[in-house]
């Protein structure tokens, strides 16, 4: 049986368990997702962005517990039947915006992964 230590009359197991209940990467998992989905409609629109008459699509990201997740997707209805509704500066901002943030949760996951792996070795 292993050494229990205590630390303020609480024992190492005890803090352990604690933290590993607060590493929940379900929000960074959730926004990940919803930088994809919001990366592939982004290009879907680029895509068409020659078509006479296609609707943009926008995805409305709304905030869940825990973490994020698109909720709906607005149309954007062209100015007129002879031109695309999508602009490409609009989409490119959108395309960086959303890789930067599907690196950083990605980031967190990594960074959560390796903490715990270090905790799981201290209890070992």
């Amino acid at each position: 049986m292993a050494k229990e230590e205590r630390c303020g009359g609480v024992s190492q197991e005890t803090i352990s368990f604690s933290i590993l209940q607060r590493m929940n990467i379900s929000p960074s998992v959730s926004a990940m997702q919803a930088s994809s989905l919001r990366i592939s409609i982004s290009a879907h629109d680029v895509a068409n962005i020659n078509t006479p008459g296609f609707s943009q699509s926008r995805p409305v990201q709304t905030s869940q517990n825990p973490g994020t997740a698109i909720t709906a997707i607005q149309k954007i209805e062209p100015p007129s039947e002879d031109y695309s509704a999508t602009d490409l500066a609009e989409e490119t901002v959108e395309q960086i915006r959303s890789e930067k943030e599907l690196a950083a949760n990605a980031a967190v996951v990594k960074t959560q992964d390796k903490m715990l792996g270090d905790l799981l070795n201290v209890l070992a």
